[in-house]
């Protein structure tokens, strides 16, 4: 299992990379970055309940 991440600012959550946005993800959220796609992060929180792409440059 991938470890835990703080956010360290919010992000907007989208369905796929550069996808409609879906969920919003507040500054100090604890996330699980499943994959990646070049600056995209496939993410997982709340006990892997909530899932969705942030880009992180």
């Amino acid at each position: 299992m991938t470890p835990a991440v703080i956010l360290k600012k919010s992000h907007t959550v989208h369905l796929k990379p550069e996808g409609e946005i879906c969920n919003r993800l507040k500054a100090g959220t604890k996330v699980r970055v499943v994959k990646n796609k070049g600056d995209w992060a496939y993410v997982n929180w709340r006990s892997e309940k909530k899932k969705g792409w942030i880009y992180l440059p």
